[in-house]
């Protein structure tokens, strides 16, 4: 089993007769709690200078008291040769990279100054065993806008789960939602595999790779970002 990570790198141009679904098309056709996702999800910029944008990934942006930050991918915001920016409206912030686990593939930000969307409170699902879940994403996949997708967990383990969903390049670092509005996990990567009729892998965009962020508490979220403060 082959899995692609959903690099903020790679590049995508739209093919075929792909076609956008609006938001309030989604809502209207499934029973999923979209708020949260949609409300805290942002576009997080890799540039290699001032003007000149190398890719991007997605984030979702949350408050524990005081505190603001963004969760998102670790190989979304691991590359020492660019500066992260969170896009606030037609604005970018540059932003601290203060915990990163490549191993997991998650890492959180923080911006270095306010942003005008409103963080949402973090509350993680502690459940070991998510399959069967509904879950829902809001993410920046390729070069389309904003844009929501809901699944199913298929496959699940105590570091990670795949989800029947959609994802593309672009989408690494969304956070995965469950029905009540609970952290999951961050979108992280898409199975490939080998067919008897090519000999090059395939992608499966619908075979979506998620990393768990239930050792992630709100405790240690706290005191990751008031250790990181402290030594500034």
């Amino acid at each position: 089993m082959l899995w692609m990570f959903l690099s903020c790198m790679l590049s995508f141009q739209e093919e075929g007769d792909l076609k956008s679904i609006s938001v309030e098309q989604t809502k209207a056709a499934h029973h999923f709690n979209y708020d949260k996702p949609i409300k805290s999800s942002v576009r997080i910029v890799a540039m290699s200078d001032k003007e000149t944008e190398a890719g991007h990934g997605s984030g979702n942006y949350f408050k524990i008291g005081r505190h603001r930050f963004i969760l998102t991918a670790a190989h979304v915001v691991a590359d020492d040769n660019f500066i992260m920016y969170v896009q606030d409206g037609g604005f970018l912030v540059e932003t601290d990279v203060v915990y990163i686990d490549k191993i997991s593939d998650i890492a959180i930000i923080v911006p270095k100054a306010n942003l005008t969307i409103k963080p949402i409170n973090y509350k993680r699902n502690k459940n070991p065993n998510v399959v069967g879940e509904t879950v829902v994403y809001a993410g920046f996949p390729a070069d389309f806008g904003l844009s929501v997708f809901n699944g199913t967990v298929s496959i699940c383990s105590t570091t990670s789960f795949t989800m029947q969903s959609f994802a593309l390049p672009g989408s690494s670092g969304s956070v995965v939602f469950d029905n009540k509005g609970r952290v999951m996990g961050v979108v992280s990567a898409l199975k490939m595999g080998f067919y008897s009729h090519s000999p090059f892998p395939q992608l499966h965009p619908t075979m979506v790779y998620v990393a768990r962020a239930n050792s992630l508490s709100r405790q240690g979220i706290e005191e990751i970002i008031v250790k990181w403060s402290s030594s500034k």
